[in-house]
């Protein structure tokens, strides 16, 4: 609800959830609330996965869950992209399946070769989930990189640049 209000006094482009919004698979009432107060930001673009602990369950509600038209869902477990041509980016994401994922997904994901700006939503980078190498990523040609999963900077990363410079 805070960041909601937020955008709403300072209104942003693109809002990215990389994972986890829900501590636990939602409910759909839960679904129908964060996606009413998404409705109330039409303006900005909302690209939302699942992380491990609120994944994609076989009977999980986000599966048949209809959206806002501001919402971007990334509904499987495979890295896909989604181009936004009101903003000119192409944003790159994929939800969590399985409450732990040991392969490295996001090796090898590259930006497609077209003109726009290029954003990775990830969600890892331990050995249980989703292991990243941090060089090969930050190398990868991606213009920002939101990550969620691990909630300090490693000022000792590959990524550091990624993280501590503003995207103009």
């Amino acid at each position: 609800r805070r960041v909601i209000a937020s955008v709403r006094r300072d209104p942003v482009d693109l809002l990215f959830i990389a994972g986890d919004l829900f501590h636990r698979q939602p409910l759909p009432y839960e679904l129908k609330e964060v996606n009413d107060l998404f409705s109330g930001i039409p303006e900005t673009r909302v690209y939302l996965m699942a992380g491990e602990r609120d994944y994609l369950k076989e009977n999980s509600f986000y599966r048949t869950f209809t959206w806002a038209p501001n919402v971007t869902f990334f509904p499987e477990e495979k890295v896909t992209c989604v181009k936004d041509t009101q903003f000119g980016v192409y944003v790159y994401g994929m939800s969590y399946e399985h409450s732990q994922i040991r392969q490295p997904l996001y090796d090898g994901v590259r930006p497609v070769k077209n003109d726009g700006v290029h954003i990775l939503i990830a969600h890892g980078g331990d050995e249980s989930h989703c292991p990243l190498n941090t060089a090969a990523l930050a190398g990868a040609g991606f213009d920002y990189i939101a990550l969620g999963h691990i909630h300090k900077l490693d000022y000792n990363s590959d990524l550091t640049d990624m993280y501590v410079r503003p995207y103009v």
